[in-house]
């Protein structure tokens, strides 16, 4: 992923939202964490391997990052007397997972947090971090570990001088949130950082778009 390019463009959107909202000198760390944390529930909820009490555990679109457009039934188009070309998926026939689309919203969040804390370091992991070796698979369990150490980021009271492994201490528990689901959405769902980066540019452009209509 072009973290540098995704940092940049986030700021951007994050700028023209405080300007056309009136937001200039608000704290925005606890709102952004909250819809952080809202946006996971909903990645959750997409991918539904938490859901023993049903008998399908499995995202309804599938894994793969690219679907059929639902719209044209995945053509590109359809006919009205004359072709109409669908302008859901951009006459392509395809779309992004809404299980990729959820994972990314919680990447806009993620880099807003960094950017608001100068946390931007925190985003750059090592590959062994990475490793599907080391992935065990447990989703649940990565995924409340992820949230346990995006609130521990929020709650602890801040210290400059509080390290751990040479990060400040409320910025490691949040770098750690961060590897976490990237590990999930990497590992658990075999998404690729470029599908990542492109799903990220896709739903970015919709965000500015939203803000032109009064989202």
């Amino acid at each position: 992923m072009d973290l540098e390019k995704m940092l940049e463009m986030q700021k951007a959107l994050d700028e023209r939202i405080i300007k056309e909202k009136g937001l200039e000198g608000q704290e925005l760390f606890p709102n952004t964490v909250l819809a952080l944390q809202v946006e996971l529930g909903e990645f959750a909820n997409e991918g539904r391997w938490f859901k023993h009490w049903s008998d399908n555990k499995v995202p309804k679109h599938g894994v793969n990052a690219l679907i059929d457009c639902p719209k044209c039934s995945g053509n590109g188009f359809w006919f009205a007397g004359n072709r109409v070309w669908c302008s859901n998926c951009k006459h392509t026939g395809k779309i992004f997972n809404p299980l990729l689309v959820e994972f990314v919203d919680g990447v806009h969040f993620f880099l807003s947090i960094a950017i608001q804390k100068g946390w931007e370091d925190a985003l750059w992991v090592y590959e062994e971090q990475l490793d599907p070796e080391e992935f065990d698979n447990n989703l649940t369990d990565y995924y409340l570990e992820m949230v346990y150490h995006l609130n521990t980021c929020y709650m602890h009271k801040y210290s400059k001088d509080a390290k751990i492994a040479g990060y400040q201490a409320n910025q490691y528990w949040f770098r750690m949130a961060w590897i976490l689901f990237l590990n999930i959405g990497i590992n658990g769902f075999d998404f690729t950082q470029e599908q990542i980066e492109g799903a990220y540019f896709a739903k970015n452009a919709v965000n500015h778009k939203r803000q032109e209509d009064g989202y």
